[in-house]
């Protein structure tokens, strides 16, 4: 058990850990890389010892292309897949791996080490591309890791998966899109955009990010209201006129996409909640059996009955459910006698993990703020720049124009993201002709309808065009995330609390955040490995 709690320490130290890897495939599943995927060059692979004085080894590596994907780090030995601890997430362009918890046993190592990126294409097909070459420790057995190449299958869904990445460029017909100020109500027929089509859906809540029920898909999502959800004019107006007419058929766990069981109630500040309380919280996108290890104001430490107390973490209140039963029972005069015989012992090695997490967490803290500190310096040393003023001048308001990308995108540019604020004087190009021309962004701009002036046009031709209609450089981009990033950032958080980084988010999808730090350095993080509050300010801030 010991030496089991001092692997997973050293999985939390490198680099950043959130959780432990879900998917492990066999080498023979590895696929080749989608075009927007990123690319690394592994180093030499140095044998070394630890801090502990067990037997590790470091790995070099450079980032040769830039991306989309979290890539980490996976491997193979003679028998099979290599269990690797944690989820290494690679943010820098290049840096050290050391790796002590392939040696459990203190024992040399035979295996193939290399980078991948994994996920799920158009919530269908699971994949997992190799997008490294391969190095070797020792002398493994067996065919050479090698990625092959994509089935009909996978291609199918890659496709469909790219009509997912942004909404439908017009509303159905009879339909009007839902914008920030629309008044929702639970339980209204609306429309989503779902893989380039529209589906007859229904609105489970009136967040800005809203949790809806597909017809047809058992899983509940959540759409984002810039482009995503539509709905009739005469719904809205029976949302005025008669609001009680409106009630979900199902109703969601606050902070989840998980359907509230029946019997269920979410814990709310006034419950009298104590340790040893049965609950359910969500693991891993699922609702499963838990008990309450302690109470902190909003939050309540939770243990999945399923794991080891190393796995405990906190939640936030409104996450964990309780049945109406288990409340009866906490009103009972014996009910701390009743659950307290529920929480689970510690052991030696749990109160020894403890100890050496909060050394841990402690050194990360120190770290990060030397980290910090770095940046800071390298920021008041570097010149600040600007943009150019835009060649024409228009009166406002301007038409809609449309103008739907019928061409290729060149590989140095990227459709334009949906949620990002665009500055006036940027460059960015729209379709037309069947050619790219430049245009330049007449104001500051935060709405889906940009407006334009078309470089090589007069002010007459000006207009607002929707951003998935525009293209920026990826560079541009990466610099207006650099500047954006210094005037708006704040503090986020893992699940666990004990990770924190300042960054400024940039964009954002049903299940990730990209966030951005003030060396313009990307992040691409799980929604749902966020903190609580972190989750809550994302539903508060679409």
């Amino acid at each position: 058990m010991k030496t089991m709690i001092q692997q997973f320490i050293i999985g939390l130290v490198c680099l950043f850990v959130l959780a432990i890897d879900a998917f492990t495939l066999s080498a023979q599943d590895l696929i080749q890389p989608a075009p927007e995927m990123p690319a690394f060059t592994l180093g030499t692979v140095n044998q070394t010892r630890d801090a502990f004085g067990r037997p590790s080894v470091t790995i070099d590596y450079q980032r040769t292309k830039a991306g989309v994907g979290a890539p980490t780090l996976a491997g193979r030995t003679s028998d099979g897949p290599l269990k690797i601890m944690g989820s290494r997430m690679l943010n820098d362009a290049s840096g050290k791996l050391e790796l002590s918890d392939l040696f459990p046993n203190g024992k040399g190592l035979d295996a193939e080490l290399y980078f991948t990126v994994s996920g799920v294409f158009a919530d269908e097909c699971f994949f997992q591309c190799l997008v490294s070459n391969v190095v070797r420790i020792g002398n493994p057995s067996g065919a050479n890791v090698n990625a092959r190449e994509w089935n009909d299958k996978e291609n199918a869904a890659y496709q469909k998966d790219l009509l997912g990445r942004k909404p439908p460029i017009a509303p159905p017909t009879g339909y009007q899109l839902v914008q920030a100020s629309t008044k929702l109500l639970a339980g209204m027929p609306i429309q989503v955009g779902h893989y380039g089509e529209w589906l007859d859906a229904e609105a489970l809540n009136t967040d800005s990010i809203v949790t809806v029920k597909i017809s047809g898909i058992e899983q509940l999502r959540t759409k984002t209201r810039n482009g995503w959800i539509a709905i009739k004019p005469s719904v809205l107006q029976q949302g005025v006129s008669s609001p009680s007419s409106f009630s979900p058929s199902v109703k969601v766990v606050p902070g989840t996409t998980e359907v509230l069981p029946d019997g269920y109630l979410p814990i709310t500040k006034s419950m009298e909640i104590i340790p040893g309380t049965p609950v359910q919280a969500v693991w891993h996108n699922k609702l499963v059996d838990s008990t309450v290890i302690s109470v902190d104001g909003e939050n309540l430490m939770i243990h999945n009955d399923a794991l080891p107390s190393a796995f405990d973490k906190s939640h936030a209140r409104s996450s964990v459910v309780i049945s109406e039963k288990t409340l009866a029972d906490l009103a009972k005069p014996d009910a701390a006698k009743l659950f307290a015989s529920r929480v689970p012992k510690r052991s030696t090695e749990d109160e020894e993990f403890d100890k050496q997490s909060k050394k841990i967490e402690e050194e990360s803290k120190r770290i990060q703020e030397q980290v910090e500190r770095n940046i800071a310096e390298g920021q008041r040393r570097m010149s600040s720049g600007g943009f150019d003023n835009p060649g024409g001048a228009s009166a406002f308001p301007l038409h809609v124009q449309n103008n739907p990308i019928d061409i290729p995108i060149p590989r140095e540019a990227e459709m334009l993201p949906l949620d990002f604020p665009i500055p006036r004087g940027t460059k960015l190009a729209a379709c037309f002709g069947r050619r790219w021309n430049y245009v330049t962004v007449l104001k500051d701009c935060t709405e889906d309808n940009v407006p334009i002036h078309w470089d090589d046009r007069t002010s007459d031709f000006d207009g607002l065009i929707h951003r998935s209609q525009l293209i920026i450089r990826k560079i541009d981009l990466k610099k207006l995330r650099a500047k954006t990033a210094k005037q708006d950032k704040r503090e986020w958080t893992d699940a666990t609390g004990k990770f924190k980084v300042e960054a400024k988010l940039t964009s954002r999808t049903e299940t990730h955040v990209t966030l951005v730090k003030d060396d313009g350095k990307e992040i691409k993080l799980p929604i749902e490995k966020l903190s609580a509050a972190d989750q809550k300010w994302l539903k508060e801030n679409p």
